[in-house]
């Protein structure tokens, strides 16, 4: 079969801590059939390895780190840009494993937002610093800000981001009392000429778990911190970029996951079967099906997450992901 597919996992696979029985089924048929596939996700937070190891023992079947594609994984190659001795640091949000992910991908001196607040506390005065991190050097300028993952704390998280853009990645005049009169000029609307390069790892707003209500996800910060910035600055935009599903660098990404699976299901004398249709099979019309539609992939949309009913603009509308599975491998593929 000439197919490949990415499932979604959290409203798809999994909802909440509780995997669906349809999924264990719907990933064996997958496999038994021979199809090369992949878990695209718009969560993260660890380790495509770890993800990889977590999913096999939950869905019971094989799954390796080369079929995960985390919200993060598109921006591994951006470590290229940080990854010697004399790059800049670069400020990493989400939770802690998110630091081991970035150091996986090559960037040299990943600093998570935690370890900022134990340096100094004062700079988010609300509550305690964990102790389960270490004070860093102030020396090295942080260069980018990239959100792998949920923002485990936004206050926090906001204030540091608004801190390091007015000052230019500068973590000194951030963190230290002698500089206060450096920063003074530092007024609400002025900011560097150039902003700090900020990357969001995915934009959706909420996100369903087992709780009758949708909870609010990484794009839900975003707005928040849009909001914040521009009151403090006097009306200036935040400027970033983004990644994840629905925008096309994550879904050319994805498509080269499900390429390079189907070689690798290719036994040593076969010529490996190519996919040249692709199915995105989520829970969110936002960016599982608007990134399929939008990428020239075919669209399923199932009821066991974030959609629930109304209007969508899915090719296929199924109950969950083994009634999918049924409508992917029922149709002519060769």
């Amino acid at each position: 079969m000439r197919i490949g597919i990415a499932f979604d996992i959290d409203g798809v696979l999994i909802r909440g801590k509780r995997v669906l029985p349809q999924a264990i089924r719907a990933i064996r048929r997958v496999q038994d059939a021979r199809v090369p596939f992949v878990l695209l996700t718009n969560g993260g937070g660890t380790t495509e390895a770890a993800k990889a190891k977590e999913l096999s023992r939950v869905l019971d079947s094989e799954i390796r780190a080369s079929q995960m594609v985390l919200a993060h994984t598109p921006m591994a190659p951006l470590a290229a840009n940080y990854s010697n001795v004399n790059s800049d640091a670069v400020l990493i949000l989400g939770k802690s494993a998110c630091k081991d992910a970035a150091l996986a991908y090559g960037f040299k001196y990943p600093v998570l937002a935690e370890e900022i607040l134990v340096t100094c506390p004062e700079i988010w005065p609300f509550r305690a610093p964990s102790k389960n991190c270490q004070p860093i050097s102030v020396d090295r300028k942080i260069g980018a800000i990239l959100s792998f993952h949920d923002s485990q704390d936004w206050g926090r998280d906001a204030q540091i981001i608004c801190d390091l853009i007015r000052t230019g990645g500068d973590l000194r005049r951030v963190v230290e009392p002698h500089h206060r009169d450096r920063t003074r000029h530092l007024h609400q609307h002025h900011t560097p000429p150039e902003q700090l390069p900020l990357y969001f790892s995915a934009g959706d707003f909420v996100w369903s778990n087992n709780l009758p209500l949708t909870r609010f996800a990484q794009g839900a910060f975003r707005y928040a911190l849009e909001t914040v910035y521009s009151r403090l600055t006097h009306g200036k935009p935040l400027k970033y970029t983004m990644y994840g599903k629905p925008h096309k660098v994550t879904y050319d990404y994805a498509q080269n996951a499900i390429d390079a699976h189907a070689v690798s299901l290719s036994l040593s004398n076969e010529v490996p079967i190519m996919p040249c249709k692709y199915f995105g099979i989520g829970d969110n019309p936002e960016s599982d099906i608007a990134g399929a539609n939008n990428n020239g992939w075919t669209s399923i949309l199932v009821k066991t997450g974030v959609y629930e009913s109304g209007p969508h603009e899915a090719k296929y509308l199924v109950a969950d992901v083994e009634e999918a599975v049924d409508v992917i491998l029922s149709q002519p593929h060769d």
